[in-house]
């Protein structure tokens, strides 16, 4: 009976570190419970928005190491996509002219032409987005909680689901990898998740 415990702290361990390799925990059998956390995560030109499950807007979500997060992404131009979220979250996703004010605060103005201007020109040239989560300053291969990037097109009629796993203590960056035009290298929140 012993070697066969030892053999199940071994297969469970295994199992464990192949979980914390990937921190994707969402496709493993028996994962589609114990969700710590849920977050909804907006993509707009050119920054997210994070909101909890009440619909509270969150510069910051803090998670203990084990937790298993679910974040829902979406593209805030997604209009099937957006209509399927709830209420709560659909009434939290602030308007376009809003989202503007916010990226003239934290993106330094163009040296040649007009900031309004290159939103627009954004908007119908590259209106797709994509979400990555990574350790934050580290080389990102180095493990620790991290989401593949995934497509949030203009045109998706559901928001993306997926479970991660916070294995590792530390900060975590959410980041567009999908060029959309002038402001897409601001495109990311540096620390938006910490894991304690």
């Amino acid at each position: 009976m012993f070697p066969t415990v030892r053999r199940r702290e071994f297969l469970t361990a295994v199992g464990a570190g192949i979980a914390g390799l990937s921190g994707c925990v969402g496709n493993l059998p028996g994962s589609s419970g114990g969700v710590d956390r849920t977050i909804y995560v907006g993509a707009y030109h050119w920054g997210f928005i994070i909101v909890n499950e009440s619909g509270e807007e969150q510069d910051r979500i803090s998670l203990q190491r084990n937790d298993v997060l679910r974040v829902v992404s979406f593209n805030t131009l997604a209009s099937e996509a957006v209509q399927s979220l709830p209420a709560s979250i659909r009434e939290a996703v602030p308007d376009h002219e809003a989202l503007e004010e916010r990226n003239e605060e934290h993106i330094p103005a163009p040296s040649d032409g007009d900031f309004h201007e290159l939103l627009e020109e954004a908007n119908e040239q590259y209106p797709d987005h994509s979400l990555a989560i990574m350790p934050s300053r580290q080389v990102h291969m180095g493990g620790g909680m991290m989401m593949h990037p995934v497509s949030l097109p203009q045109n998706a009629t559901r928001p993306i689901v997926r479970q991660l796993g916070a294995t590792q203590r530390g900060g975590y960056t959410l980041s567009c990898l999908t060029h959309c035009g002038y402001g897409h290298p601001y495109m990311e929140i540096d620390g938006g998740i910490v894991v304690t």
